[in-house]
C-alpha cells in the first residue's frame, strides 16, 4: 500500500467525527491511509527559533506507521547561505490519538544537525511523499542551548467535561438516513467528570525550539499516572484540560519540560485543585423530548437497548462511563469544541 501524507487538520476532523456519539456520522467518516502528516507543510510558520548547538522540531500526526519507518516519509532540507547542512530526522511519539479505534499518534519530528548549529539565519524546506512542501526561516540565536527549567502554571482552574454517553433509546423509523439506516437513537445519560485546565508559562523562544513541554496527571496517591502524560512542542502556546474519572481529595497535575538535545526531563511541583473546587463525577439525564420523538416518525416501539419500553426504568442502569485507555477523551472534546461540533441526535 502506498503511504500518503495527509493534512493534519483532516485527521483531526475525522477523529472528532468518529468520536462523536451520533452513529450516523460513521458512514461519512474517512479513515486516512497509513502515513505521516506534517503540520508545518500546510501551516508554514513565519519563523522558527533555536539556540546555538540546539535542534528544532516540527509537529505532526502519525497514523498506523512505526516512528522508525516514518522518517522516510518526510524530507527536511536545511541550508545556510545557500549551502546544504547535513541533518538527521527522528520521529518521537507524543500522545496517542487513535482514529476510529485504529492506532495514531501526535508526534514531534526532531531535526538534528550533524554539525552544531551556529548563530545565523538558516532556511528550512519540509516536504512529503506527495511532493507537498513549505519553506520558512530558522533563526539560530547566539546564546548556547541550555537546560530549560520546568514551566509554571500561568493559568490553572477547574472545568467540567463530558466523558461519555450511555443508555440509548431507539426506534425503527419510516425515514431513511443518509447512511441507509432506519433506526433512530438518542443517548439518554451523559457522564460528566471534573478536570484541571492548565496553561503553562512560555519558555524563551531560543530554548523552546529544542524542547517539549508536558503535563502529567497524578493519581489519588499523588503518583504520576504513566498513561496520562500529554506532550507538545514547547515553541507553541498550549493548554490542556486533564480529566479525572474518579473523585479524589485533590486533583493534581505536574508540568515538565524535555530537552530534545539530550532527552533529559525536569518537572515542577504539583499543581492541585481541591474536590470542593473541581467537583466530582456524576451522570446527567438527557431524555429526548416529545417533539424530538415525533420528528423521528417511529413505526416501531421506542425502547432502550435492553428492550425496556421508553418511559420505564431499565432494570440495570449504568452509573458511569469508562474513560478510554488511550487517554484522549479530553483531546477530542477540545477538538470538537474548536470545530464547533455539538452532539447531534439522529
Amino acid at each position: 500500500m502506498k503511504l500518503k501524507s495527509r493534512f493534519l487538520g483532516t485527521c483531526l476532523l475525522v477523529a472528532a467525527v468518529a468520536s462523536a456519539p451520533d452513529r450516523a456520522s460513521a458512514c461519512s467518516s474517512e479513515v486516512p491511509e497509513p502515513g505521516l502528516s506534517v503540520w508545518e507543510i500546510g501551516n508554514p510558520p513565519d519563523r522558527l527559533y533555536t539556540a546555538s548547538g540546539g535542534v528544532f522540531s516540527l509537529y505532526g500526526y502519525l497514523y498506523d506507521v512505526e516512528p522508525a519507518d516514518a522518517t522516510a516519509l518526510v524530507d527536511v532540507a536545511l541550508t545556510l547561505d545557500g549551502e546544504a547542512q547535513a541533518t538527521e530526522v527522528e520521529v518521537l511519539r507524543l500522545s496517542p490519538t487513535p482514529i476510529a479505534g485504529e492506532p495514531g499518534w501526535t508526534v514531534a519530528i526532531v531535526v538534528r544537525p550533524v554539525e552544531p548549529l551556529q548563530a545565523g539565519e538558516y532556511q528550512v524546506t519540509v516536504g512529503n511523499v506527495d511532493d507537498d512542501e513549505a519553506t520558512f526561516p530558522l533563526t539560530v540565536e547566539a546564546e548556547p542551548v541550555a537546560v530549560p527549567g520546568p514551566p509554571t502554571a500561568q493559568v490553572i482552574k477547574p472545568e467540567e467535561v463530558t466523558a461519555g454517553y450511555d443508555d440509548r433509546v431507539c426506534c425503527e423509523s419510516q425515514l431513511t438516513s443518509s447512511c441507509g439506516d432506519t433506526e433512530r437513537c438518542s443517548f439518554t445519560s451523559i457522564s460528566k467528570v471534573p478536570a484541571v485546565y492548565v496553561e503553562p508559562s512560555s519558555l524563551p523562544p531560543a530554548q523552546a525550539g529544542s524542547a517539549l513541554v508536558w503535563v502529567q496527571r497524578l493519581d489519588a496517591a499523588g503518583q504520576p499516572d504513566p498513561d496520562r502524560r500529554f506532550t507538545y512542542p514547547a515553541r507553541h502556546d498550549v493548554s490542556w484540560t486533564v480529566e479525572f474519572a474518579a473523585a479524589q481529595a485533590e486533583y493534581c497535575v505536574v508540568l515538565g519540560v524535555t530537552n530534545l538535545v539530550d532527552g533529559t526531563s525536569v518537572s515542577g511541583s504539583p499543581q492541585c485543585l481541591s474536590r470542593e473546587e473541581a467537583g466530582e463525577p456524576y451522570v446527567e439525564s438527557d431524555e429526548p423530548t416529545e417533539e424530538e420523538i415525533e420528528s423521528w416518525e417511529c413505526v416501531g416501539p421506542l425502547e432502550y437497548d435492553d428492550g425496556t419500553p421508553f418511559g420505564e426504568e431499565p432494570p440495570t442502569k449504568k452509573s458511569g462511563c469508562r474513560i478510554g485507555a488511550d487517554g484522549q477523551a479530553w483531546a477530542w472534546l477540545a477538538v470538537l469544541a474548536a470545530l464547533g461540533l455539538r452532539r447531534r441526535r439522529r
